[in-house]
């Protein structure tokens, strides 16, 4: 089969791409200098980026994140000890192996917000009518590599579900995330790309040609602050404030995220 790949990362290399207020968790100070480290999924920097101006505005606390694929992240955390003090990822395999890593605080986490996927396209790209007709387009088709991003998965049960997955992993341009799989559309190196509504409405510079719905899975996220790390008690504490302040939430609705749960109450497919 013949497979485009982008890769800006090894999983063996943990980098950390920090934003916030570029403050660190080196164990320097007493507990007040202490800054969590969230690991969250690409599709969360936008929402997370306004959410913790809120947060630390009201607090005067900080908080820092590393952004990338869900299961790209949780595999640098349980296999090569990244020090992240909370996580908040999508899909159900990244918190598997966070889960089976034993870092999953008693007695577990909900799922917090929901989303969906969408076909994108220039600004001008005409709408199409089924998932069928990426794949009698020919074109360069940018999704998120399944082994390292949730949306990657979601996409593939979709096309799976429509008979066309090895036709367009033909075509496909395989990305670390679903960043950048947008960002191949944004720069005119993918006609088309299978992201997050949340991150389509995001971009000025995409259009929705095709929204997929009834298949695969439900896309779901989940918040977690995790088991031994340094600094879980304010990476519980920031996770819990976006979730129940109401300017936050707000903030995730307005971005087309679904809310579905909240931190600190057990839900189902946590463990």
């Amino acid at each position: 089969m013949a497979r485009l790949s982008v890769q800006f990362v090894l999983l063996s290399t943990i980098t950390l791409l920090f934003v916030s207020c570029n403050g660190n968790n080196d164990g320097v100070g007493g507990p007040d200098d202490r800054v969590p480290l969230i690991f969250a999924a690409a599709s969360l920097a936008d929402v997370l980026a306004q959410a913790v101006e809120i947060y630390e505005a009201d607090t005067g606390k900080r908080v820092d994140f590393s952004f990338g694929g869900s299961i790209t992240l949780a595999n640098q955390i349980a296999s090569f000890g990244a020090p992240a003090d909370g996580v908040f990822f999508v899909g159900k395999e990244p918190a598997r192996v966070i889960g089976d890593a034993g870092l999953i605080p008693d007695p577990g986490y909900p799922n917090l917000y929901s989303n969906s996927l969408v076909v994108i396209g220039s600004i001008d790209e005409t709408p199409l009518h089924s998932l069928g007709e990426l794949v009698s387009q020919q074109a360069r088709i940018a999704v998120g590599d399944p082994q390292l991003a949730p949306a990657g998965v979601y996409a593939r049960q979709a096309l799976e579900s429509a008979g066309i997955w090895e036709e367009v992993s033909d075509l496909a341009i395989f990305t670390l995330d679903v960043r950048a799989a947008m960002a191949a559309v944004e720069s005119g190196n993918a006609r088309y790309g299978i992201v997050y509504k949340t991150d389509a409405v995001s971009s000025d510079a995409v259009s929705v040609v095709y929204e997929i719905t009834g298949a695969g899975q439900e896309i779901t996220y989940m918040a977690i602050p995790l088991n031994g790390a340094r600094s879980a008690d304010l990476a519980k504490e920031f996770l819990e404030f976006i979730a129940r302040e109401p300017k936050t939430r707000d903030l995730f609705i307005s971005a087309g995220f679904t809310i579905v749960g909240i931190p600190g109450q057990p839900g189902p497919n946590t463990r």
